[in-house]
């Protein structure tokens, strides 16, 4: 659905930067009929500048879930940040359920950089994957990372560990 890399033009990852809550209260839309809003140029650019990094060219022939009139984008901002949130709009190509991994959070300066950018199904760096967790054996709740070893888990019923091993296929 997405461009395979985003483009690092203007981009130097920030961690310091937190995302708000974008879904933590209601959104006002700017789909309602015969209501006039405002959009200041510095918010066009960065929803710009978010849907260019995220989305293929829209002047090439692109899947409906990857043009940008089937994506819903919130925006906050808070100083000269603007937060946006891009998420894909099933219902824009007749579907009920977003495709898995298709939106993506970005903090852009006002003059239009990439301060941060989380796309879904990536990593967060700001957020080392182990925070919070205590390794001590013993501990409930907890468990040293060697005592699972390398192979799959042993919370895991025996029948969905197999894989498809070659020792166990018909």
């Amino acid at each position: 659905m997405r461009a395979a890399t985003p483009s690092p033009s203007a981009y130097e990852e920030d961690p310091s930067i937190t995302f708000p809550p974008f879904f933590a209260q209601p959104a006002v839309s700017l789909g309602t009929e015969g209501t006039v809003y405002e959009l200041d140029g510095d918010t066009l650019r960065a929803l710009t500048v978010a849907a260019r990094d995220l989305l293929p060219p829209q002047d090439a022939a692109v899947s409906c879930g990857s043009r940008w009139a089937s994506q819903q984008y919130r925006v906050v901002r808070q100083g000269d940040v603007i937060f946006i949130r891009i998420d894909e709009d099933p219902k824009a190509c007749g579907g009920t359920q977003p495709a898995l991994d298709s939106g993506a959070s970005y903090a852009i300066h006002r003059d239009g950089r990439i301060l941060r950018r989380l796309i879904d199904g990536q990593p967060d760096t700001a957020k080392p994957e182990d925070a919070g967790v205590s390794a001590t054996p013993g501990e409930p709740g907890t468990t040293s990372p060697d005592a699972l070893g390398d192979g799959p888990s042993p919370f895991l019923p025996l029948s969905w560990q197999d894989a498809g091993s070659p020792s166990r296929l018909p």
